[in-house]
C-alpha cells in the first residue's frame, strides 16, 4: 500500500501534485507524514502558513487519514493507526514483497574474480558479498541473474608456480597438499626474485609455454587450476555465494584476435610508442593500450572480448562489474571502447564501484604470506562464534550449524551495512556482540519472534488493533514501505541501504518488545501483535537473505 498515494490523492489544491512534496514527520507529535508549502510561496505570492490552510482546507475526508493540522507552514497529517494496521497486516505473506518491475530482463553481474595463483584474501570479500547481495536484489524485483566469476587464470603468476614446482618440489607435493603448496612455491619465487630479477623472465618463459600448450607444461597448468578452483568454491560455498559461470582469462583469451580485427575495422587502433591503443583523449579519458609493443594483451583486451562473447551468449540487458573503486578509469574506458564499436548495449553497462574493505592490521599482500587469508580469518570467526555459543544460557540443538552461520552473518553484514563506496575496518570484537548494530543483535531478534510465535496458539480470534503504540505502527509503516527500501538498494546499487533499514527494524521491534507484552492474555489484543509479529518475520527473513544472512530458529 503506498501510504504517500492515499495522501497526495487526497489533496485537492489547484493541481498541486502532493506526493513529491510529503515527507515522513520528524516526531509523532508532528504527525506520520507533513506537506511543507515554503516551495509554493513563489509560486502562489503568499506566506506558507496562509497556503497551508488554504491546502488543508481542500483535503477530501479519507478512512485512513484521522486528522491534520496546520503548524508554521507545514500540514501534519495523522494516519488512523488502526485501520492503515489492518490493511496492511492482514493477510500479508512473502508474495507482498516480490517485485516484478525487471519484467524478466536478463542481468549479469561479475563479481569477485580472484587471481587463482593466489589465496583468496579480505580483498576479495566486499565484491564477492556485495555482488551477491545485489544478484538477490535484482532477483527480488523480478530479474533474470546470471552470476560471473571472471576468474584469473593467466598470467605470468602460473609460470612463478610452476617453476617453483619443477625447481623446488614435485607434482606429488600438490596432488597431496594442494593450494598450500602452490602458495609456498608463489611465495618463495617472489621473495627470491626480489633477490635474483633473472627468476622473471624463467616465470615469463614458462608461461608462454602455457599459451602454446607444452606437452610438458601444460597439464601442470591445468592441475594447478583445478586445485585452485576447487579451493575457491569450497570458500564460496562457506560464503553462501554460488556462480554460474567461472570462466576467466583463458577462455575469453580466445576471442582476442576477433575483437582486435573488430577495432581495426571501426579504425580505432592507432600506433603509439610502437603499442597499439584507442585514443580516448576526445573523452577526457587516457588511451586504452590494446596490445603492448611485443604483442602481449592486457586486461581490457580480454575484458572487450570477454563482454562481446557475453553478450552473444547471454544476450544481457545489463551487465554489472562490482569492483574496486580504483578499477573506474578501466571500466569507463572499457564502455566507450564498446559504444565506439557500435553495441548498442554498451548503455547497460555499469561499473559498481566500491570502498576498500581491511583488517585493522594495515594493507593486503599475499606476496608477504597468509595476511588476511580468508579461510584463516573464518576459521578465526567460526571459533570465536562458537565460543559465544557454548557460553549461551541454554542449550541449542545444533550448537556448530548456528556458529557457522553466525560466522558468515558477521562477515557478511560487516561488509554491507556501510554505504558501498566508503572504505571500511573491520572490527572483528565489536561485530560479535549481542548488543548495538551486529549481526548477531539482528539474528537474535529474529530468533526471539520465532519463540513468540511458538508460544501462540489461538489463531482464531479477531484482531484488535486499537493496542498498538508508536512502536508497534512504526513497525506497520516500515513493513509497509520495505518493498520501497529493496527498490531505493536496486536503483543506487547499494545494499547498505537494505541493510541499514533491516537494523532499523530490529531496533523498532526490541523497543516495542520491551514497553509491550505481545502475549497480553486479551485474545484479541494479541491477536493484533501476533499478525504485526508474523508480517515482521517474514519481513526480516526475505531482507536477510537479501543481505546474504541466515535466519536462525534459535542462538
Amino acid at each position: 500500500m503506498d501510504i504517500k498515494r492515499l495522501i497526495s490523492d487526497s489533496v485537492d489544491f489547484d493541481n498541486l501534485n502532493a506526493y513529491d512534496l510529503l515527507l515522513e514527520s520528524s516526531s509523532p507529535d508532528k504527525g506520520d507524514y507533513c506537506l511543507p508549502c515554503f516551495t509554493l510561496s513563489k509560486i502562489l505570492h503568499d506566506n506558507p502558513n496562509n497556503i497551508a490552510n488554504k491546502v488543508n482546507s481542500s483535503i477530501k475526508p479519507h478512512k485512513f487519514i484521522e486528522k491534520t493540522e496546520v503548524v508554521g507552514g507545514y500540514i501534519n497529517f495523522f494516519l488512523n493507526k488502526q485501520t492503515i494496521a489492518q490493511e496492511v497486516l492482514n493477510n500479508f505473506n512473502d508474495t507482498n514483497l516480490k517485485l516484478t518491475i525487471g519484467n524478466n530482463q536478463t542481468v549479469c553481474i561479475d563479481y569477485c574474480s580472484p587471481n587463482l595463483a593466489k589465496y583468496l584474501h579480505i580483498g576479495h570479500l566486499k565484491t564477492t558479498i556485495i555482488g551477491e547481495s545485489l544478484a538477490r536484489i535484482f532477483e527480488q524485483c523480478g530479474y533474470k541473474v546470471k552470476r560471473l566469476n571472471f576468474v584469473g587464470d593467466y598470467g605470468t603468476p602460473f609460470g612463478m608456480m610452476i617453476y617453483g614446482i619443477l625447481n623446488w618440489g614435485s607434482i606429488e607435493d600438490v596432488k597431496t597438499r594442494g593450494n598450500e603448496a602452490l602458495q609456498e612455491y608463489y611465495v618463495r619465487f617472489n621473495k627470491e626474485a626480489a633477490e635474483d630479477e633473472s627468476l622473471l623472465q624463467s616465470a615469463r618463459d614458462i608461461f608462454q609455454k602455457i599459451e602454446q600448450k607444452d606437452a610438458e607444461i601444460y597439464p601442470i597448468y591445468q592441475l594447478i587450476l583445478d586445485i585452485a578452483l576447487k579451493d575457491a568454491k569450497n570458500m564460496f560455498n562457506t560464503l553462501g555465494v554460488h556462480f554460474d559461470d567461472y570462466r576467466g582469462e583463458m577462455y575469453y583469451n580466445q576471442f582476442v584476435p576477433q575483437a582486435i580485427e573488430l577495432l581495426k575495422n571501426k579504425k580505432l587502433l592507432t600506433l603509439s610508442e610502437d603499442a597499439q591503443i584507442v585514443d580516448l583523449s576526445v573523452y577526457d579519458m587516457s588511451p586504452a593500450v590494446i596490445l603492448k609493443k611485443d604483442g602481449t594483451t592486457l586486461y581490457i583486451t580480454r575484458d572487450i572480448s570477454a563482454i562481446i562473447s557475453r553478450y552473444n551468449e547471454y544476450k544481457f540487458d545489463k551487465i554489472l562489474y562490482v569492483t574496486d573503486v580504483a578499477q573506474s578509469l578501466h571500466f569507463k574506458q572499457l564502455i566507450k571502447i564498446i559504444e565506439l564499436l557500435g553495441y548498442d548495449y554498451y548503455s547497460g553497462t555499469e561499473h559498481v564501484p566500491y570502498g576498500r574493505f581491511s583488517l585493522p592490521d594495515g594493507k593486503i599482500s599475499s606476496r608477504r604470506g597468509k595476511q588476511a587469508v580468508l579461510v584463516d580469518l573464518i576459521e578465526y570467526i567460526k571459533q570465536k562464534a562458537e565460543a559465544v555459543i557454548e557460553n549461551r544460557t541454554f542449550n541449542i540443538e545444533n550448537p556448530t550449524d548456528v556458529a557457522s552461520k553466525v560466522a558468515r552473518a558477521v562477515l557478511n553484514f560487516s561488509v554491507l551495512k556501510v554505504e558501498r563506496t566508503k572504505d571500511c575496518v573491520f572490527d572483528i570484537e565489536k561485530a560479535f556482540s549481542f548488543d548495538g548494530e551486529t549481526a548477531p543483535y539482528m539474528q537474535y531478534t529474529y530468533t526471539r519472534l520465532e519463540s513468540i510465535l511458538r508460544k501462540f496458539d489461538n489463531d482464531s480470534c479477531k484482531a484488535d488493533y486499537s493496542c498498538f503504540n508508536t512502536e508497534a505502527f512504526s513497525l506497520v509503516k516500515m513493513i509497509n514501505n520495505f518493498t520501497n527500501t529493496i527498490t531505493t538498494a536496486l536503483a543506487k546499487r547499494d545494499p547498505s541501504i537494505l541493510a541499514n533499514r533491516l537494523m532499523d527494524l530490529c531496533k523498532t521491534f526490541n523497543k516495542f518488545y520491551v514497553s509491550t507484552k505481545v502475549l497480553d492474555g486479551n485474545p484479541n489484543t494479541t491477536k493484533a501483535k501476533i499478525e504485526l509479529v508474523k508480517a515482521l518475520k517474514t519481513t526480516l527473513k526475505v531482507g536477510f537473505n537479501l543481505i546474504c544472512i541466515d535466519t536462525l530458529k534459535e542462538m
